[in-house]
């Protein structure tokens, strides 16, 4: 290849070069470069020529050296912990070193601040000798735009799109690298989602939902964002990694994010989440993600075993199985039983917590939102209004009177089209860690309890 190939190649790879940086041409992109060169054995500079921005912070007059061409741009410079220190690797000295040693080129990266705006630039130097000077052509260019980009980019790989939390992959893959780097270092390994989260996008739209789960990652952010690795894990699962935290301290910080109401507000409507936590300790539960999640989702599942919106750290007698098999089989029994099933608090609101698809078809709602909704979230307004009062005064003699907590009575229900039925309710009163005292309850309408009854031939 001749010399006039070779620069023909060269300005086309220059050409490249500028326009992939969004430059129109080659002349664009070194005017708006600044470049000189310095012969380093003597400290002198040569053809000095300062970008638009290179000129906000000097003049050509006060470049009279490398020395001080060194010192503007170590004068500007932003420290990062990734970025090599400008100062040293591109000293006299050591590029003077370089050049003996048979290394020719030099370039490295490095942030600014000039006048009081973050920039992102990078250096080239090419090493040559002239005259028994060892001599250096330097070319500062600006990448941020570029630079821009590529975190863009490499945040879009890494972070979940609607939350900005990292996305699983990622959040995994930062949890992985801890745990290996320090698997002596106490930490705590969260599995957490959000309790009832389907109502909000059943009930309330998707739209909703989303600004819900928005919302649960900036409470994530602020309860949890000191020395952590934070991620949705999927839906409205999250993973949160607690670094440098005992058992102990863990406990605290998780329990005071439990007891705090949690609300977004869109208009003049507040919706208000809680969640359900499930976490495991490291070193002494294991020392992997894989061990780790494992047992975390096994605590988890023993929460929203125990009506939710609460924290429970793993311990061996926890059933070894997977959550999603146990969810599937307790929801095959529920749907399964032949009766409605309701669970409500037995406080003055008497708020329902639970019920099953019987439970709202014997109501004729097609959901359990639309059995909340007509049924006002409370046991109160499920009985018909001319009963309650005497149902109640029924209930409270009864669970009084036996050491089991246990009534039955009969009263009538308003279903959600207005007809009028005869249910028995067989009641059982437990006291739970979680809700305090509730009510398990068994409803059987007439009619349905004699289609059973004639079904199972016990009358004709």
């Amino acid at each position: 290849m001749d010399k006039q190939d070779h620069n023909i190649l060269n300005e086309i790879a220059g050409k490249c070069f500028a326009r992939y940086l969004g430059y129109v041409s080659l002349e664009e992109f070194m005017v708006r470069a600044t470049s000189f060169t310095a012969a380093l054995s003597d400290d002198t500079i040569r053809d000095l020529r300062l970008s638009e921005s290179a000129q906000l912070i000097a003049s050509e007059e006060q470049i009279t050296s490398y020395t001080a061409a060194l010192a503007v741009i170590t004068g500007v410079w932003l420290p990062e912990p990734l970025d090599p220190d400008i100062g040293e690797v591109f000293s006299r000295e050591k590029l003077i070193a370089m050049y003996r040693s048979g290394s020719k080129f030099l370039t490295a990266e490095y942030a600014c601040v000039i006048k009081g705006e973050n920039r992102r630039k990078q250096i080239a130097c090419q090493l040559s000798e002239e005259d028994g000077q060892i001599c250096g052509t330097f070319l500062i260019f600006d990448l941020t735009d570029e630079y821009s980009r590529k975190m863009t980019v490499m945040k879009m790989a890494e972070y979940d799109g609607l939350t900005q939390l990292l996305n699983k992959q990622s959040c995994e893959s930062h949890v992985e690298e801890f745990l290996s780097s320090a698997p002596e270092q106490e930490c705590i390994l969260m599995i957490m989602d959000i309790d009832f989260f389907k109502r909000f996008n059943d009930q309330y739209g998707h739209d909703v939902g989303d600004i819900v789960l928005q919302a649960a990652a900036r409470t994530l952010e602020k309860f949890f964002g000191r020395d952590s690795i934070i991620g949705r894990t999927g839906g409205d699962e999250f993973l949160v990694l607690l670094k440098h935290r005992t058992p102990e301290e863990a406990e605290e910080e998780i329990g005071q994010f439990c007891r705090e109401r949690h609300f977004v507000e869109r208009g003049s409507k507040a919706y208000t989440f809680t969640f359900s936590v499930g976490y495991s300790v490291s070193p002494s539960q294991g020392t992997t993600l894989a061990e780790l999640s494992t047992k975390a989702d096994m605590a988890l599942y023993n929460v929203k075993m125990h009506h939710r919106n609460n924290f429970i750290r793993y311990s061996p007698e926890m059933l070894m199985q997977k959550r999603t098999q146990l969810g599937f089989n307790l929801s095959d029994i529920v749907s399964g039983i032949p009766g409605a099933i309701l669970v409500y608090k037995a406080d003055e609101k008497e708020e329902i917590l639970f019920a099953n698809e019987q439970l709202y078809a014997l109501f004729e709602c097609d959901s359990m939102d639309e059995l909340l909704d007509f049924s006002g979230d409370s046991f109160k307004f499920i009985v018909h209004p001319d009963d309650i009062e005497r149902v109640e005064k029924s209930i409270t003699r009864q669970i009084s009177s036996n050491k089991f907590g246990l009534d039955y009575v009969t009263y009538r229900i308003i279903t959600k089209t207005g007809r009028i039925k005869v249910v028995d309710d067989i009641g059982h009163l437990v006291h739970t860690p979680s809700y305090g005292d509730i009510f398990y309850v068994f409803l059987y309408d007439h009619e349905q309890k004699n289609k059973i009854l004639r079904k199972a031939g016990v009358v004709e």
